[in-house]
């Protein structure tokens, strides 16, 4: 008996193992940079970014790199328990030493919630009044609103039981609360717990949730239990939960359950169960939380397994560890019981079934295990192309032809014609014609480019296309016309060909792809968006998206939207399928590509194979979130999240970012550009631009992001900086430089107007010491000669003439001496002016015995006056002291000057009587008049009152 049960156990064991398949999950642990591998619980902060509480630290998660944190940064302990965004983005974290909430990307301790330090929590929930619970590790449950207490619950207030692991709250108020001892509901003020005899099959809850309908689903640790206001109905193992120890439960918008255990994951629809366990790919079995994140992944924490993230089963992967035969897959097809045949190089052929995997049973009577092609022509016969030969698998019979049938080698392609023939493609022996049961063999010296021929199809025409190394050869009635490089493929390796419902001819090479226009072929590179220039096959599925096979991935093209877009745009039309989205792995096979009839695609990989059903394939819209992350300046770190002004030597700026698409992140497509730099929006895969020597000024960084299926981040990230000059660009060094150079010509200019001014004074002495030596000494002398031929005995006219020349000689001597004195640079002063002045009226006034007044306080004596100044000054003084010794009848006379701010001003009156003797009009007023006007000054003449005579004007001034 206990041998029956052994084998029947090993039998349901085996068959297990030949159902496994892997499903999408990453994993992510210590190794990713995880702080450690127990995750107790996860959230999603209102920017995108997953949050880790583990054993040790808390983590958060852009996607691509883990951020940590600990006690250094902030929190109360590095042991945490629990994790809740709340309404308004903060993100709250329970700890074995109380909580702590993060924002601002910072740490935060609340001392109004120091009562909790001294618990461990381990669970935490928001109510719709927005007041907070705190559920505790065998201290009740605690109440805050806005930071007040407002009470405890523990099991003297009704609580089940004093450890809390999960709180939940229905439409109306109701308060559940997971605990150790029963489901414990708070309704309208009132506690009640329910256990097993009220139909909970166990009274150790782990976690309680509401859905959209009111409905109460609860975890415990004898299965899954909904509750719908009337009964419990409960869901185990034997309903297909893949075990019965519940530890967390989500639930979709569609209000689907992911439920994780400690034995895997089931996902329940509401009437079946579909189970996820080591074998399907998940890291550890003993599942501890879980989260469905805004793109509707699904997250969960496990128990020394770190993070497990599910993007979807629409792929599903098989291995040699799973029941294939062989990982390199080559080919595929289904017969006509929709079994699937997997053709592998090295390992024969899999077949299959039921999603069994099991070895071909004539795999042993093939030629060889290195299958190359499977072909199911219009009978529903199978031809087998292997390196050593060809096979035909019909009415369930095998057919090896033989060498002498067909002595050729490397078949790596069978078409089926129109007429019933087939067409085997060889590597080394061409292309061979099967018709009539005779095969003809066609190669290079018939017509065809090259004999190494990997694939070919029929066009509308009845042509033949053949792909080889060299290039396509088009075979028509007997005749050959061959296409290379020089008629427009991009690489003449071309690997496969496809016959598309428009009855284009399309090519797939080693440098892209191409597609005949009627003339010539026309490529599709990576210069117009391909993301890889390798491509091994080209397939249009029933859903008319086209699928090319590359070393980076399984490409979806989208045909339409390519020739309807602009070049910027047209890379929008490519998507690529790989690892990051559950492939195998990113490196196709050669032509190893099939749909079978219920949709399916098969994708044959260096690996093993994946199996894509794109009814499974949700396209996400939710745009990536993208967030400008670091900045680097010269080796120097900023702050991005403010402004900041960086010197003209920190001009090489790094900017790092990251959108937050945790479906595909390695696919975001950022767009940027840098005000003054970037004259457009520039696009790369790359996390962080640089841009080296940049130019003092204002700068604004703009950045955004879609993901993998065209959406736009709708909100554009900005950074802005200034770069400021140096300080020979800055303006007051301008300014600085002007001055100085302004300052060193005044400096010259001055220097040389000094030297100028003090030649010119020293001429002015010299000439004044010449005339007043030469010729003011000749003409006294000439006057004394005069005088001397005087004294002597002459008469008449000669006498009556020395006379005359001797007062001229006088004459001019006394103008020469006014000239002299004004020329002279030693007379500048306006002591000078008055000293002169004063000499002058001692000498014609005092013999008429007037009374002078002399105003000359307001004076500064020492300030020099131009020639112009002091000669004209003077000679109008000179005038009218002439004018006053000749024609004034008064006994006194007043002499006043004053100056000031640069001006001047003259006066000299006297107190004579008008009409008597006083020459109102004249030449010497005139003269007066005249040289007023030489120096700019404003002169007025009064006669009325006596004779007053007053002179306005400036000390420098403007020469009329």
């Amino acid at each position: 008996m206990k041998q029956t049960i052994l084998i029947i156990t090993l039998f349901f064991s085996l068959i297990e193992l030949a159902q496994a398949q892997r499903y999408p999950f990453r994993a992510f642990s210590i190794e990713q940079g995880l702080s450690e591998s127990v995750v107790y619980d996860i959230a999603q902060d209102d920017n995108g970014y997953i949050w880790l509480a583990t054993g040790f630290g808390l983590n958060r998660y852009d996607g691509v790199n883990f951020r940590n944190y600990f006690e250094e940064q902030g929190l109360n302990s590095s042991r945490l328990r629990s994790l809740l965004k709340d309404d308004r983005g903060i993100i709250w974290i329970g700890s074995e030493a109380g909580v702590n909430f993060i924002k601002d990307d910072s740490i935060h301790t609340d001392p109004d919630y120091s009562a909790l330090n001294n618990s461990t929590v381990i669970s935490i929930y928001q109510d719709m009044l927005g007041d907070m619970w705190f559920g505790t590790d065998g201290n009740g449950v605690w109440h805050y609103s806005d930071g007040i207490q407002i009470a405890q619950y523990t099991t003297s207030n009704g609580l089940g039981d004093n450890r809390v692991r999960a709180v939940a709250e229905s439409e109306n108020g109701t308060l559940w609360f997971a605990t150790r001892d029963g489901l414990t509901v708070l309704e309208n003020g009132n506690f009640r717990t329910y256990g097993t005899d009220e139909g909970l099959p166990a009274n150790r809850i782990r976690d309680v949730k509401v859905d959209q309908s009111g409905t109460v689903w609860i975890g415990t640790r004898s299965g899954l239990v909904k509750y719908d206001g009337k009964e419990f109905k409960v869901f185990d193992v034997q309903d297909g939960l893949i075990n019965d120890l519940i530890r967390t439960v989500s639930i979709t918008e569609k209000g689907e359950l992911w439920i994780g255990t400690e034995g895997g994951i089931s996902h329940f629809d509401g009437e079946d169960f579909k189970n996820f366990d080591a074998g399907s790919g998940i890291s550890n079995e003993i599942i501890y939380s879980s989260l469905i994140d805004s793109e509707r992944n699904v997250w969960f924490g496990t128990f020394g397994g770190g993070v497990n993230f599910f993007i979807g089963d629409y792929f599903a992967n098989y291995d040699t560890e799973l029941g294939l035969t062989n990982n390199l897959v080559t080919s595929f097809t289904e017969d006509q019981n929709g079994r699937i045949w997997i053709a592998t190089y090295g390992g024969g052929i899999t077949i299959y079934e039921d999603g069994n995997l099991t070895p071909y049973q004539e795999n042993s009577s093939l030629p060889d295990n290195q299958v190359y092609t499977l072909f199911k022509d219009s009978n529903g016969d199978i031809w087998i192309g292997m390196r050593e030969g060809l096979a035909r698998v019909s009415n369930g019979y095998l057919k090896v032809f033989q060498d002498k049938e067909f002595p050729f080698r490397k078949v790596r392609n069978v078409m089926e014609a129109s007429d019933g023939s087939f067409w085997i493609s060889t590597y080394d022996d061409g292309i061979v014609h099967y018709r009539d049961g005779k095969f003809e063999q066609i190669t290079t010296e018939e017509g065809i480019i090259s004999n190494r021929v990997l694939d070919s199809v029929e066009g509308d025409d009845g042509s033949i296309w053949i792909a080889t190394y060299g290039g396509i050869t088009r075979y028509l009635d007997g005749e050959f016309q061959s296409f290379a490089i020089q008629e427009g493929l991009p690489n003449n390796a071309v690997m496969n060909l496809m016959h598309d419902d428009d009855g284009t001819i399309w090519a797939a090479t080693f440098g892209g792809l191409a597609w005949f226009d009627g003339l010539k072929f026309q490529s599709i590179t990576v210069e117009d968006g391909l993301p890889d220039d390798v491509a091994y096959f080209i397939y249009k599925n029933s859903e008319g998206f086209y699928w090319i096979g590359s070393t980076e991935g399984v490409i979806r093209f989208d045909k339409d939207a390519y020739f309807s877009s602009n070049d910027r745009n047209r890379n929008l039309s490519f998507k690529i399928l790989n690892k990051e989205l559950g492939l195998i792995t990113n490196e196709l096979n050669l032509g190893a590509v099939y749909e079978d009839s219920s949709g399916v695609l098969w994708f044959g990989t260096v690996e093993g194979l994946s199996r894509f059903d794109p009814n499974r394939y949700s396209v996400s819209q939710v745009p990536p979130k993208v967030h400008i992350t670091a900045v680097n300046a010269s080796g120097r770190d900023y702050e991005p999240d403010r402004e900041f002004k960086l010197s003209h030597r920190e001009n090489y700026v790094e900017i790092s970012y990251t959108g937050i698409n945790f479906s595909a992140p390695n696919q975001i497509l950022y767009e940027y550009q840098l005000s003054g730099i970037d004259p457009e929006w520039q696009r790369t895969n790359s996390r962080s631009v640089k841009y080296p020597s940049l130019p003092p000024g204002e700068y604004t960084f703009k950045i955004h992001g879609r993901n993998i299926n065209g959406a736009w981040s709708p909100e554009v990230e900005e950074l802005k900086f200034v770069i400021s000059a140096p300080f020979w660009m800055q303006w007051w060094f301008w300014i600085l430089i002007g001055s100085i150079i302004v300052g060193i010509i005044y400096l010259f200019y001055n220097y040389y107007r000094v030297r100028k001014m003090i030649d010119i004074e020293r001429m002015r002495v010299r000439i004044a010491s010449d005339l007043h030596d030469d010729v003011g000494a000749s003409l006294t002398e000439i006057a004394l000669q005069s005088d001397f031929l005087l004294a002597g005995d002459i008469q008449g006219e000669i006498k009556k003439s020395l006379a005359q020349i001797g007062d001229n000689c006088r004459k001019i001597v006394s103008s020469l001496d006014d000239i002299v004195w004004s020329i002279d640079a030693r007379n500048d002063t306006l002591g000078d002016l008055t000293d002169r002045m004063q000499d002058y009226v001692l000498n014609t006034l005092e013999k008429k015995n007037m009374d002078v007044w002399y105003d000359f306080e307001n004076l500064n004596m020492d300030n020099k006056l131009p020639v112009s100044v002091k000669e004209n000054v003077y000679l109008i003084f000179k005038e009218a002291v002439n004018n006053i010794a000749k024609y004034s009848n008064g006994d006194r006379v007043v002499i006043k000057m004053e100056n000031q701010n640069g001006s001047f001003e003259f006066n000299i009156l006297d107190n004579g009587t008008t009409g008597r003797g006083t020459k109102k009009t004249g030449h010497g007023l005139r003269n007066m008049e005249m040289r007023a006007k030489r120096i700019g000054a404003d002169i007025s003449i009064n006669t009325e009152n006596g004779f007053s005579i007053t002179v306005k004007g400036k000390l420098k001034p403007n020469q009329r």
